[in-house]
């Protein structure tokens, strides 16, 4: 049974399309690595997976009981 499922996800910023009828999967015991270069949309996919975004279409479903967690990008700032 998949973890995470994304069907036909489509997320645009003003005329740039990010995400382009997205369909992904996640099972058990796999691993992901995203590459990309800058402005391609791996962050913005990082927050639709762990539900921080919302698309323009389509579907996310997570398993119940299942949590994602990212590392942000950037740091806070130092008091």
């Amino acid at each position: 049974m998949p973890l995470l499922k994304l069907e036909s996800l489509q997320l645009h910023y003003g005329t740039q399309v990010l995400l382009d009828d997205v369909d992904l999967t996640i099972r058990r015991g796999e691993r992901w690595g995203l590459l990309g270069r800058n402005g391609a949309g791996k962050t913005t996919l990082l927050r639709v997976l762990a539900g921080e975004l919302q698309t323009d279409s389509g579907d996310r479903w997570l398993r119940p009981g299942v949590r994602i967690a990212r590392l942000q990008q950037t740091l806070p700032d130092a008091d």
